[in-house]
C-alpha cells in the first residue's frame, strides 16, 4: 500500500532495484552530518536528481520517523525502499545504507589506539561547512515546497522556533503534532461528513511479535547466561528503543553506562571513536558499533569483531521492526481527508525544523576562511543541480587541500 507519490516521471516500470540501491550506496558515501544533512543528500539524490519520491513524500516519510525511536535518517532511507520494494528491499536499503561504515567502525574498534586524542585532522575541516552546505540546501528546497499559504508559513516558524528554543527530546513529535493539528482545525476544506471512510486494517502482529522477542532475548540472555555478548545485544538494542533522533543524542546515554557505569572502555577510547565517526558518512548510531567492540576487549579479536557486529546492528532493529510494524497503518490513516490536511501543517513544520537547525549550525561553526569557502562552493555546485554529491566532496575537500597548503 503506497502512503505517498512516488511514482513519478520515471514510471513504476522503469524501478530498478539495482540501480535504485547503487544510489543508496552512493548516498551512504556522501552523507556527512546528523540527520538534516542526510536529508539534504536525499533530496539531492534520490528526489530531485533519480526522483524516486516526491520532496512531499520525503516530509512525510521525515514526519513519521520523526514520532519512532531510532536513528531518524537511516528510518527515512529505509521507508524509501519499503515504499518502493516492500520489506525485501528496505533490509537491503538498511545493509547497503549502514554496512560500510559498521565493518569500518568494528574494525577501528580493534586499534583503539590508532585514534589520536586530538581531534581530526585539518585537511577533514571541509566536512563541517559541507553538511552544513546539504542542510542549507535541503532547508531552501523544501520550505519553498511547504509554506504555501499563511496557515503553513505560521507552522514553518513554529517548527524554527522549537528547534531554536526547546531542550527536550519530546518537543520535536510534540511539535508535529501540534502542526497536524491545527492545520486541521485552522485550515479549509475538511468537512465531516467526507471522514467517515471504513478503513479495514490488517495489523502486522508478527513484526511486533518479533519486536518483543528480541527484546526478551537481549534481557534472558543478559541476566542467566552471563554472556557478555548477550549483554551486548541488550544494551545497544535498549539504545535502539529508547532514543529519538540522531546519533547526538544516543551518545550520551551510551556514555553515560559504558564509561561512568559499567567502565568498560575509557573516556579517551569513547572520545576517540565519538570524534572519528563525526567525520564519516552515513549513520552516526554506527557509533554503536565501536562501542561494542571495546566492550570485548581482551576478549581475542574474532570475539572483539563480534561484539562490535552485534552491537552495530542490534541498534538498528527495533528502530526498524517499529517500522515495518507502523506502515499499515500510515498507509491507511491517508486515506481520511482530514488525515491529509494534517500532513500539510506536519510538512510545514518539518521545512521549519530543518531551517532551524541550519541557523544552529551556521552559528555554532568556525567561519575561517576557508570553511566559508567550503560551504558557499559546496552550496553552489547543489543549486546548478549538475555535479553529483560524491564529486562535489572530491571537488570541495581537493580545494579545501590547495587552500590550506597556501596559508
Amino acid at each position: 500500500m503506497p502512503i505517498s507519490d512516488t511514482n513519478l516521471e520515471k514510471g513504476e516500470e522503469s524501478f530498478s532495484r539495482g540501480n535504485y540501491l547503487k544510489d543508496v550506496f552512493l548516498c551512504s558515501l556522501v552523507a556527512f552530518g546528523g540527520p538534516e544533512a542526510h536529508l539534504g543528500v536525499f533530496l539531492d539524490r534520490l528526489v530531485q536528481k533519480k526522483k524516486y519520491l516526491t520532496e512531499k513524500a520525503l516530509l512525510e516519510w521525515m514526519a513519521l520517523c520523526s514520532f519512532l525511536p531510532g536513528p531518524t535518517s537511516t528510518q527515512v532511507i529505509t521507508a524509501i525502499g519499503l515504499e518502493r520494494g516492500g520489506r525485501s528491499l528496505a533490509l537491503l536499503t538498511l545493509l547497503v545504507w549502514a554496512l560500510p561504515v559498521i565493518l569500518f567502525m568494528s574494525a577501528v574498534s580493534l586499534l583503539p589506539a590508532m585514534l589520536g586524542q586530538d581531534g581530526l585532522p585539518h585537511w577533514l575541516g571541509f566536512l563541517a561547512p559541507l553538511a552544513a552546505a546539504f542542510v542549507g540546501w535541503a532547508a531552501w528546497s523544501l520550505g519553498r515546497k511547504v509554506t504555501t499559504d499563511l496557515l503553513t508559513f505560521g507552522l514553518w516558524a513554529h517548527g524554527f522556533a522549537v528547534v531554536m528554543l526547546a531542550d527536550s527530546p519530546w518537543a520535536i513529535p510534540l511539535a508535529f503534532v501540534a502542526g497536524g493539528g491545527l492545520s486541521i482545525f485552522l485550515g479549509q476544506g475538511t468537512n465531516s461528513s467526507d471522514q467517515a471512510l471504513s478503513i479495514r486494517l490488517k495489523i502486522p502482529w508478527v513484526i511486533l511479535g518479533l519486536f518483543i522477542v528480541f527484546l526478551l532475548l537481549g534481557v534472558t540472555g543478559s541476566m542467566y547466561s552471563g554472556n557478555s555478548l548477550f549483554q551486548s545485544f541488550e544494551r545497544f538494542y535498549r539504545y535502539g528503543y529508547l532514543v529519538f533522533g540522531g546519533g547526538q543524542v544516543v551518545v550520551p546515554l551510551m556514555q553515560g553506562e559504558l564509561v561512568q557505569s559499567a567502565k568498560l572502555m575509557s573516556q579517551d577510547e569513547f572520545l576517540a571513536g565519538f570524534g572519528l565517526v563525526q567525520a564519516l558518512p552515513g549513520p552516526m548510531f554506527s557509533f554503536a558499533a565501536y562501542a561494542s567492540g571495546l566492550c570485548e576487549q581482551g576478549g581475542g579479536l574474532v570475539r572483539q569483531f563480534c561484539g562490535a557486529l552485534i552491537g552495530g546492528w542490534a541498534i538498528f532493529l527495533p528502530g526498524t521492526l517499529l517500522l515495518f510494524f507502523v506502515y499499515p497503518f500510515w498507509g491507511k490513516l491517508k486515506s481520511y481527508p482530514w488525515a491529509a490536511k494534517a500532513q500539510e501543517g506536519v510538512n510545514a513544520v518539518a521545512g521549519g525544523l530543518v531551517a532551524g537547525v541550519l541557523v544552529q549550525i551556521l552559528m555554532n561553526m568556525n567561519w575561517a576562511r576557508e570553511n566559508a569557502m567550503a560551504f558557499v562552493l559546496t552550496l553552489g555546485l547543489l543549486m546548478g543541480r549538475k555535479v553529483p554529491a560524491p564529486f562535489i566532496v572530491v571537488i570541495v575537500g581537493g580545494l579545501y587541500s590547495v587552500f590550506l597548503s597556501l596559508k
